[in-house]
């Protein structure tokens, strides 16, 4: 796929109309961190809280009038699927949506409500492609890749210009990988506007196909997919992606889950922003990055791309404890107890000496080990951060033995 430039300025003129031009924010807490300028671009205020929809915009504005009456097709799971609904309602053509089966219902039924029509069949967004390729062999709708077509990378690059008009200067630019159309378009974009700018593609350990495939050379499928980050959970990367990516990604980083839940919790607190997994795994990449070398960092302007907010609300409280216990400002204890009275006052006195807060409190008698006048107390407590964790663990080991969690 040769992409040139000429279609991305196109794509600029055709989409400005349709789409959300989204504010470019410096953050004071993220750039105190990291000795650096580090600016959030807010993808997550598009319509429909994603960048997908200026791809789909695009690919759509591109139809003869032929193919508009004939209707468009998608496949996803939620971003692109809202995208090409809201792209296709402003056209005012037919959108017929395939999502798998275990969608989350409220990414369902906002595709359904911006007018489009809704089909699931597969438990995967594999299964509902296999599916997708029969029912265009019986209909004659037009297909919208999600990421593996011209006209979309052509709209998903107009981010770049954007940032052209918000910033003089960029170092560093931080943006998510899945199936490769953001960063392919957006990095053809940044290195021809920032020549000297570091372009740096992230994705969840769990679901890393693209960037184990850039590190080797050749195409890597992932055996499995394990991450809560589903805006970018694809297992075998398109060789055309992998084309553009490997010429324009100077840098590439997988993250585990822990950090991007982690990353998720920052930017609510830190910035009031809320971020899919997909979009605050830029954050959790350039705290990788600067854990491994802070010098390289200071006093460079970072941008991350906060691609997407639509986090499955049935999640979020998952993903904000899990954020909680990598920062250890809430953390988990099995304290070994005589089985007496005063033994658990005895603990809570310890506890209230160092200023930890008590959640959660579980007796355990029954444990094979214990001896008959031993008890086992499960605490869960909340700290002000890593330092006093660190400091409540050493109190309370002093006094009391701590057993391993299991």
């Amino acid at each position: 796929m040769n992409l040139d430039f000429e279609g991305f300025e196109k794509a600029q003129e055709k989409i400005s109309q349709y789409i959300t031009k989204t504010p470019l924010i410096k953050n004071e807490w993220l750039s105190k961190k990291y000795g650096c300028e580090v600016y959030l671009k807010l993808e997550n205020l598009q319509p429909v809280g994603s960048f997908k929809l200026r791809g789909a915009t695009n690919m759509i504005a591109n139809l003869s009038e032929e193919e508009r009456k004939r209707g468009v097709v998608a496949v996803s799971a939620g971003n692109h699927a809202q995208g090409v609904a809201w792209a296709a309602s402003k056209f005012g053509i037919e959108a017929t949506i395939i999502m798998p089966k275990p969608s989350p219902l409220v990414k369902i039924m906002n595709t359904e409500a911006l007018g489009a029509k809704v089909i699931l069949e597969g438990e995967n967004v594999d299964e509902s492609f296999e599916f997708a390729k029969e029912y265009l062999k019986k209909n004659k709708q037009v297909y919208v890749h999600p990421f593996n077509q011209e006209d979309v990378i052509y709209g998903q690059g107009t981010i770049g210009f954007e940032l052209k008009e918000q910033i003089d200067d960029i170092d560093y630019i931080f943006g998510s990988i899945g199936g490769g159309g953001l960063m392919s378009g957006l990095g053809t974009v940044v290195k021809k506007i920032f020549p000297n700018c570091c372009v740096v593609g992230s994705q969840s350990t769990g679901a890393a196909s693209m960037i184990k495939s850039l590190q080797q050379g050749k195409l890597i499928e992932s055996e499995t997919l394990e991450t809560f980050a589903d805006g970018i959970k694809v297992r075998k990367p398109e060789f055309k992606m992998y084309e553009i990516l490997d010429k324009v990604i100077d840098e590439a980083v997988h993250v585990d889950d822990d950090k991007v839940a982690m990353a998720v919790l920052q930017l609510i607190e830190q910035a009031r922003v809320i971020a899919e997994g997909a979009g605050a795994i830029n954050l959790a990449a350039l705290n990788e990055l600067y854990e491994r070398s802070p010098r390289r960092f200071k006093n460079k302007k970072v941008v991350l791309v906060i691609c997407g907010g639509n986090i499955d609300i049935n999640l979020i409280d998952r993903i904000i404890e899990n954020g909680l216990i990598e920062s250890k400002r809430r953390i988990k204890l099995n304290v070994l107890l005589s089985d007496r009275p005063g033994a658990l006052h005895d603990l809570t006195e310890v506890l209230q000496k160092v200023q930890a807060n008590v959640l959660q409190v579980y007796h355990k008698r029954d444990v094979p080990f214990l001896r008959l006048d031993q008890s086992i107390v499960e605490i869960t407590l909340e700290s002000k951060g890593e330092s006093h964790a660190d400091e409540i663990i050493k109190q309370v080991s002093k006094h009391f033995h701590l057993l391993p969690r299991t």
